[in-house]
């Protein structure tokens, strides 16, 4: 996801070759029912409850590169459900027909390939259908900033919506878990906990990996006594402000 190879990606940047295909058959239909379900998320109230009691949909997207208001696209979305502590069977995945070829080195990376995808529907149909999957549950993904900012820019450009679910970042947690760590990334924590890879670069197989990475975490802020939502929020903030008091050389974690 965030670990593309960039001297191989500059060629996708500055050529030209790329054609984009127009947005078409937006059904109105569709993005008035995907507005109607960011509003009601925009509506709720979430109550604290216990972290290993509540319903978690742990997502991850593959895209053909890293800059979404540059016309990179999404092409795959996968997601698994965490509720009480366990990986629940319910899966969502989808490969998504992006307006421009998919790169090479993308390819190489994520094993989706043009070829896969003629035949894939396009963007909105899936974030449709991902609206339906998440509903109105926090979501978890690792560095969530990459895969919000995707899923937005199109929300956006297509529904002048956006996603109103909270996000936990599994990236900050384990800033917060780890903090001698030299590195954050998600191949580093999967060695770290000893957690098998499989599906690496894949939207379903780093969502799955993700989803047992944040219940090893779990583990870690239960036996720091956070066992709550609000307690977990109230934690991230307050960690994150010592992080920045630290590296601004006021104080030490």
């Amino acid at each position: 996801m965030y670990s593309f190879p960039l001297s191989k990606y500059i060629k996708h940047i500055t050529t030209s070759w790329y054609k984009e295909k127009p947005d078409l058959d937006l059904d109105p239909n569709l993005i008035a029912d995907i507005q109607a379900m960011t509003a009601s998320v925009n509506r709720r109230t979430y109550e604290d409850q216990l972290l290993k009691r509540m319903r978690f949909i742990v997502f991850d997207t593959e895209t053909t590169g890293f800059h979404p208001y540059a016309g990179d696209e999404i092409i795959s979305i996968g997601a698994v459900v965490v509720e009480n502590g366990v990986i629940q069977e319910k899966i969502f995945h989808e490969l998504i027909q992006p307006r421009k070829p998919i790169p090479p080195i993308v390819t190489e990376i994520t094993g989706i390939s043009n070829e896969d995808v003629v035949n894939a529907p396009p963007v909105l149909p899936v974030l449709h259908k991902f609206l339906q999957f998440i509903e109105d549950h926090y979501l978890v993904a690792h560095c969530a900033d990459f895969d919000i900012n995707f899923l937005n820019t199109k929300l956006k450009k297509l529904c002048r919506t956006k996603l109103s679910n909270p996000v936990i970042d599994t990236m900050s947690i384990s800033y917060h878990v780890l903090p001698s760590n030299k590195s954050y990334g998600l191949d580093t924590l999967l060695d770290q906990y000893n957690i098998q890879v499989e599906g690496r670069h894949t939207a379903l197989g780093d969502a799955v990996m993700t989803a047992e990475l944040f219940l090893c975490f779990l583990d870690e802020l239960e036996k720091r006594g956070i066992e709550t939502l609000h307690g977990l929020e109230g934690y991230i903030k307050t960690m994150h402000l010592l992080r920045q008091r630290q590296e601004a050389g006021y104080a030490s974690i």
